[in-house]
């Protein structure tokens, strides 16, 4: 399926997928995202291996898709530049990161409002990829 899809069209894909899959997960059990940002800002091990990931995640999409031309590779490159930033502040200065979004991973109601936003946007960058 991969092998006809340009860069954009399979990063995309990916995203979208990602984002479908976290945003049902979210949605379907909320309670465990406090759990898991308790247990980030606990392990200080486990904050700096999600750091390295971001980083490394949003370098490669950077250093390989930096495209801005159209709307879906402007999405993508912004994906990837936003993983890149998320890593280089995790990396460091974590716990101030971490203290900015406390207050908005502990109300319900806002992680239901990004749950259904992460699906349709999931969706829709699927449904273009593909297209």
């Amino acid at each position: 399926m991969f092998d006809s899809l340009t860069l954009t069209q399979s990063l995309a894909a990916l995203i979208g997928l990602y984002f479908l899959a976290a945003g049902i997960g979210l949605l379907r059990d909320r309670d465990s995202l406090a759990v898991m940002f308790k247990e980030l800002k606990a392990q200080p091990m486990l904050g700096y291996l999600g750091a390295v990931l971001a980083f490394v995640i949003g370098g490669a999409m950077v250093a390989l898709h930096n495209d801005w031309s159209t709307w879906l590779s402007s999405f993508v490159s912004l994906i990837g530049w936003a993983s890149l930033l998320e890593g280089t502040l995790m990396l460091a200065a974590r716990s101030w990161f971490l203290e900015l979004f406390e207050g908005l991973l502990t109300s319900d109601g806002f992680l239901k409002a990004i749950s259904y936003a992460t699906i349709a946007g999931g969706a829709v960058l699927l449904l273009c990829a593909l297209s």
